[in-house]
């Protein structure tokens, strides 16, 4: 009877795998990004290449040519304007890459370097997982990992390892769980890890801050922390460590915005509305104190409409954000004012960034919140495990926002529209999708929806280098089904794909997906 226990659960194992090697998508990995781009995943890539590869800020050979990016206010010289905090992070595997690999790119795909870095967000991912597991043991919450898994791929953020790797957000939701860590290991009994604990939460705080500026919340975490497990906040404030890693946090940031943008700034917005001059407008409004009341039925109307919305609204996609709402009337009818204050405050800054765009910021979901869902996921576990209302409604709605990360872009009713049209804010804009709840159901029933799935994930690549072991993949595919010109390109782009990139990504995801589910 073990035995057969144990073969069932090396199935269930590999089945598990399988399905996350196909989350694990092609798109933006086979599409090295060059220099002399200007997009936002280009931008974050720099960062680590700079680092990285040639150990210097200097970013006037990665952007040769790109308009509109001479951000220095002091010498007007280049600059990305997204910041530089995920290249902090994500350049060690650019640096192992270049010292190890830089002479043995045997193809013409993409570089080692370039492969190596969309590794990165994978890692950061399985990272924070571990953490967010740690973090409720230490608080001695009972939890099942499937279900805090479920959770957290129940809300989109995996896309932003799994495909948009060069984007920010799972270095957001890294910097949120690991501050939750640091903050609880402050009742450590050693002295010198304690006084340790002290400085890396002052001085973390900064590097954190510089992944994305808006995240102000990232201050105010080991406060809420301490407010949490009952303790007092001047724990923190008065501790000299704790203000020496925050002082020289802020010097060392303060020092890298003089050095890229030529002005000392903790505030994004001047270096912002020099590129993106058509959300000033929008931005300017909410300091005119003159249209305060109508600012504030805004708020709540676009409040409203984030929760709820067709468009990849919490209530729906992302069910433990959502939960905002539950815990702040928790707090408010137990009395834990201190608590509704500071969570509230959290909450509203980065609403305040999708408030002020009135949109999804063009991808999937409200990417400007995910960096707080480990803080959520803790506050469930905490204060709200034992409603079985609430536990059903996570359980179900976790399930329905997997499905709609996992159809995202399969088909073009659930793709983000190229044409401009009415948001759910009623903006005018591209890259919009008010109806993507309504057309879950037309495509999760279309067996053309799981062909794209397991066609554009590097499984299909791994089945098309297998054919190609014994016949021509296109040839053999050609006799199964009608081929488009597209379809003919990417099994063009598998075949040219390295084995030795392949089975060192098939190597690294499971040894991530081993050690997150190992005791």
């Amino acid at each position: 009877m073990i035995n057969i226990n144990k073969t069932v659960l090396k199935v269930i194992t590999l089945i598990c795998f399988l399905i996350l090697l196909t989350f694990i998508k092609t798109d933006f990995r086979l599409d090295e990004i060059f220099y002399g781009d200007s997009v936002d995943d280009a931008e974050y890539y720099y960062h680590a290449v700079t680092i990285g590869v040639d150990y210097d800020l200097d970013y006037s050979n990665q952007m040769i040519g790109v308009t509109n990016r001479n951000l220095n206010f002091e010498n007007n010289n280049i600059a990305p304007f997204h910041p530089i905090g995920s290249g902090l992070f994500s350049f060690p595997f650019v640096l192992i890459s270049n010292l190890l690999l830089n002479n043995f790119n045997g193809e013409s795909l993409i570089s080692y370097n370039y492969f190596f870095y969309s590794l990165s967000s994978i890692f950061y991912l399985f990272l924070s997982i571990k953490i967010i597991f740690k973090i409720l043991k230490l608080l001695e919450l009972d939890f099942k990992k499937i279900e805090v898994v479920l959770f957290i791929f129940g809300t989109g953020v995996t896309y932003f390892a799994f495909e948009r790797f060069s984007m920010s957000h799972i270095y957001e939701f890294f910097s949120t769980s690991l501050m939750i860590l640091l903050s609880l290991l402050l009742f450590n009994k050693s002295k010198l890890n304690l006084n340790l604990n002290f400085f890396l939460i002052g001085f973390l705080g900064f590097v954190f801050f510089s992944i994305r500026w808006t995240n102000y919340f990232i201050f105010l975490l080991p406060l809420f922390m301490l407010l949490v497990t009952n303790n007092r906040v001047m724990l923190i404030l008065k501790n000299k460590f704790y203000v020496i890693g925050s002082l020289l946090g802020l010097g060392l940031f303060l020092l890298h915005t003089k050095l890229l943008y030529g002005i000392y700034t903790l505030n994004q917005a001047p270096i912002v509305l020099r590129v993106e001059s058509s959300f000033r407008e929008d931005y300017e409004k909410f300091f005119n104190f003159s249209k305060l009341f109508d600012n504030i039925i805004y708020i709540f109307n676009s409040l409203f409409t984030i929760l709820f919305t067709p468009e990849f609204g919490l209530f729906y996609f992302a069910p433990i954000l959502f939960l905002l709402t539950p815990l702040f009337i928790y707090f408010i009818l137990n009395k834990k004012f201190q608590l509704s204050a500071i969570y509230l405050i959290m909450f509203f800054i980065p609403l305040m960034s999708i408030v002020v765009i009135s949109n999804t910021a063009f991808s999937y979901g409200f990417r400007y919140l995910f960096a707080l869902i480990p803080l959520n996921i803790v506050l469930y576990y905490k204060y709200l495990k034992d409603s079985k209302f609430v536990k059903y409604y996570l359980y179900v709605a976790s399930i329905v926002g997997l499905i709609g990360y996992v159809v995202f872009e399969t088909n073009s009713l659930t793709s983000l529209s190229n044409d401009y049209v009415i948001n759910s804010f009623g903006m005018e804009t591209r890259y919009s999708n008010p109806n993507y709840l309504n057309n879950l159901h037309k495509v999760i029933f279309e067996p053309s929806t799981y062909l794209h799935i397991i066609f554009t994930s590097f499984l299909g690549v791994l089945i098309i280098k297998l054919i190609g072991l014994f016949t021509d993949p296109v040839e053999f595919i050609s006799t199964l089904s009608e081929l488009n010109e597209k379809i003919t390109f990417l099994i063009n782009e598998y075949i040219l794909f390295s084995w030795s990139k392949l089975f060192l990504l098939i190597i690294f995801l499971y040894l991530c997906f081993r050690n997150l589910i190992k005791d």
